[in-house]
């Protein structure tokens, strides 16, 4: 189907299944978390009816989600049995169901979308952000005009922060960093203008709707790695000099502007209603961590010994696995940068908004992180077999 006004294409996208739009609704709805029954929404159940089908598909080799999963599951297990003899006032054992429904997602979505072409996945990920940013924004109208409740679900957050259904803003918040590196991405791409720069608006409408520093934090990290890149991207021969230059200049920069920027970053933090909170929080770590350094303390409430979670993916991965947990985590996350990178680093992009989220949520702990992540990083895959046939191509025909 394509959609031109004159000559400017509003939408072009090859015919999507009827099955797809399953997974389309249920990342979309996975954010409003006030519609579950204990830890099952629409979204939970939408994306296990699209996903249930891939899990007993012919086995994928060299797969990261499964190999990480593999390892991590077993690590909060482990953790689990720590916690248990350690801390067991703090572990919460129900947290495990919700780490195994994670990882049969995860890879479900991974071979599923292995079954398609990547122009196919492209269109379909385009297609989700329009779903998504559409379906907030009228939540949010509904909102204002209608009521501040839809379905029994709040959509506003204390009564002056938007949370579109979400229990707090910071689930619908993660999704909507995700939006805007979507619709960036087929900017850069110069695919579907007129749509993307709309949905990207919108997007960073509904973020700020949502006063997540956060998620602000995140969109701007996005934006100026991407800058980075796109300045190499134009400099041609002298791309190298150029980036080396780029990058010699922010150390230079941050150390001699390092006072400056703490107390910059200070005050900024204690904008956000939790923002010195949460430092206070981190600040508890170390007690934590000491406890069980080498397994950790299984899933559940850790910070400040036990009252409090830590709100920060990284740290709460330790907290729960410890340096086992930790060290597959990291290298699940470094191949997964790199493949973006050597892909397309605008793929890269979406990958920085989820984790950069992560230093003041536990972003890896939400349906759409494995919902996002699975989709960057099969196109990323299959954007480098692509890669690579076109080189032997050229090989042969030399």
């Amino acid at each position: 189907m394509r959609v031109t006004l004159g000559q400017k294409t509003l939408w072009d996208h090859s015919r999507i299944s009827i099955r797809d739009w399953l997974l389309i609704a249920g990342l979309t709805l996975a954010p409003m978390t006030s519609l579950r029954i204990w830890k099952i929404g629409p979204g939970e159940v939408f994306c296990l009816l699209w996903g249930i089908k891939f899990l007993y598909s012919t086995r994928i080799k060299h797969n990261d989600i499964v190999f990480f999963f593999i390892l991590f599951l077993p690590a909060l297990l482990l953790g689990s049995l720590a916690g248990y003899i350690i801390a067991p006032s703090e572990l919460s054992p129900s947290d495990l169901l919700t780490w195994i429904y994670l990882g049969v997602i995860a890879i479900s979505i991974y071979k599923g979308l292995k079954c398609n072409s990547r122009e196919y996945n492209d269109n379909l990920l385009f297609l989700f952000g329009i779903v998504a940013m559409l379906w907030y924004l009228f939540l949010f109208l509904f909102s204002r005009y209608v009521s501040r409740y839809f379905l029994g679900a709040p959509l506003w957050y204390s009564g002056r922060r938007f949370s579109g259904g979400a229990t707090n803003p910071h689930q619908v918040a993660v999704l909507l960093c995700a939006l805007c590196f979507i619709f960036i991405r087929q900017v850069l791409l110069k695919r579907n203008l007129l749509i993307s720069i709309l949905g990207l608006v919108v997007s960073i409408f509904l973020i700020v709707g949502t006063e997540s520093s956060t998620a602000i934090m995140s969109v701007a990290l996005g934006v100026f790695i991407g800058a980075f890149f796109f300045v190499g991207d134009y400099a041609g021969k002298n791309k190298k000099k150029i980036m080396l230059i780029m990058v010699v200049a922010i150390i230079l920069i941050a150390i001699i502007g390092f006072n400056n920027f703490i107390d910059l970053f200070i005050r900024w933090v204690s904008k956000d209603t939790n923002g010195l909170g949460r430092l206070d929080i981190f600040a508890s770590f170390p007690n934590t961590f000491i406890k069980s350094p080498i397994v950790g303390l299984g899933p559940g409430v850790h910070g400040r010994n036990g009252t409090i979670e830590f709100h920060n993916t990284y740290l709460e991965v330790l907290a729960a696995t410890g340096l086992f947990g930790g060290i597959v985590f990291l290298v699940f996350s470094v191949r997964i940068f790199k493949k973006a990178i050597f892909a397309d680093w605008k793929l890269l992009l979406i990958l920085i908004s989820m984790y950069a989220y992560g230093l003041a949520g536990f972003a890896m702990r939400r349906l759409v992180f494995w919902g996002v992540i699975s989709f960057v990083v099969v196109i990323a895959e299959q954007r480098i077999e692509n890669n690579h046939i076109n080189e032997q191509v050229v090989t042969r025909g030399k």
